[in-house]
């Protein structure tokens, strides 16, 4: 209202001391007319509204991919994401010293095979974190059927890992192999991609460090794994801190906050590291 007063003390009257007509004053309170409303022409497009792009349909996978992505962020789950580090150091001795043994079975050994035993390991120490809500409980599963995000022309598809739980290390590794190569083959049955309970996405693959994937609805958790790099790390050693070179990746853990919170993922997280680094 000051304000208000102000400017009408402003207002330039027809002098004499006369009263301001309402018109006068209101006319100078309304904002300045633009350029184009002060001329009666239409303004001009602004220089983006003259821009033709190249358009790609949508493929089915897309369009699946992001109706799916689309009702899990912003329809159905609060997502909630913590993050770990941990050393891949030996994992990597553990690996260069059994792929070849490995690989006369059949059975390629990967970091996808460790990542999985690993996340076996830490579902049993968090079985919340295998479950899927329901507005009036939360129902966890005792098998595990992980599900591993796997790139393929046009999109990305999750083959399912069935009673995960049943497999070693390798096990797992021969099972994983045929998995991602018929992935990558187009030629996965429908039930090998659904029935998951727990999701995993490498997107370190790809470069990426850190990441907060999308859970895979129903399903209440997904584990996210990035860039294998080696980093400097501060380590106590015979009572003084030293500068080391470890190789190492960061862990994401996305939740869905109605049925989980911020400590089983810190649990999950901190199980899944002690694996890893225990080997």
């Amino acid at each position: 209202a000051l304000a208000r007063d102000r400017a009408v003390m402003a207002v330039p009257g027809p002098g004499g001391g006369e009263r301001i007509p309402h018109d006068d004053v209101m006319a100078y309170l309304a904002p300045p007319p633009t350029p184009a409303a002060a001329s009666n022409k239409p303004a001009t497009a602004t220089s983006t509204d003259s821009l033709v792009g190249r358009r790609v349909p949508h493929s089915s996978m897309r369009r699946s991919i992001a109706a799916h992505m689309v009702e899990s962020m912003l329809r159905t789950a609060p997502h909630v994401t913590a993050i770990f580090e941990v050393n891949m150091a030996p994992v990597i001795a553990h690996r260069e010293k059994h792929k070849e043994a490995f690989e006369k079975k059949g059975a390629r050994l990967t970091f996808t095979a460790y990542f999985v035993q690993a996340t076996v390991a830490a579902i049993r120490a968090v079985p919340e974190v295998n479950s899927r809500w329901h507005d009036d409980s939360l129902e966890i599963f005792d098998e595990c059927n992980i599900g591993v995000a796997t790139a393929i022309e046009g999109g990305l598809i999750v083959p399912v890992l069935r009673h995960a739980e049943k497999l070693d290390l390798e096990g797992t590794a021969r099972a994983l192999g045929d998995l991602t190569e018929r992935a990558r083959s187009n030629s996965l049955k429908p039930n090998e991609v659904q029935g998951g309970t727990f999701t995993i996405t490498n997107h370190g693959v790809s470069g990426s460090l850190i990441a907060t994937p999308i859970i895979n609805q129903p399903q209440s958790a997904i584990l996210g794994l990035g860039k294998l790099e080696k980093r400097p790390v501060v380590v106590e050693q015979n009572g003084r801190d030293e500068i080391i070179i470890e190789p190492r990746i960061y862990l994401t853990l996305t939740i869905d906050h109605r049925g989980l919170d911020g400590f089983q993922a810190n649990k999950f997280l901190s199980s899944f590291v002690r694996t890893l680094e225990e080997y």
